[in-house]
């Protein structure tokens, strides 16, 4: 679920902010290929 509200947080900022929603993009992912996974999705 938690997972699942970054991402959706992400995309509604991409409607106002485009650059920073690739920062929080990139950021997300970062956390993801280092395994750090939203507590409430594990």
């Amino acid at each position: 679920m938690a997972l699942t509200r970054k991402l959706l947080v992400i995309t509604a900022a991409a409607k106002h902010d485009l650059a920073g929603a690739a920062r929080r993009l990139e950021g997300f992912m970062a956390d993801l290929d280092a395994g750090r996974i939203p507590e409430e999705d594990r």
